[in-house]
């Protein structure tokens, strides 16, 4: 089973990127999100937090390979994967 990485803050994206294996899925939450933007995120598949986006302003402004998921995309994610990793 692949990992899950929960991304809450933006400067820990890099620390989690530097660890995470290529089939390991990374979601954005919080002010994790500001990193979906299209001008800086990084290269692999992301997924953000829809809540988080909406209330940041920031669903225009998403990069294409970023999937944006609701709170019960977020407990799908949660079963289908182990270990949970959190960064902050």
């Amino acid at each position: 089973m692949t990992a899950l990485h929960l991304v809450n803050h933006a400067a820990a994206l890099r620390d989690c990127l530097a660890v995470a294996a290529d089939d390991d899925a990374v979601l954005l939450i919080e002010n994790g999100v500001y990193m979906a933007a299209k001008e800086i995120a990084p290269a692999r598949p992301l997924y953000a937090l829809d809540v988080d986006v909406g209330a940041r302003g920031l669903a225009d402004r998403l990069a294409d390979h970023v999937q944006v998921v609701t709170d019960a995309d977020f407990v799908g994610l949660v079963v289908a994967h182990r270990p949970i990793v959190t960064w902050r």
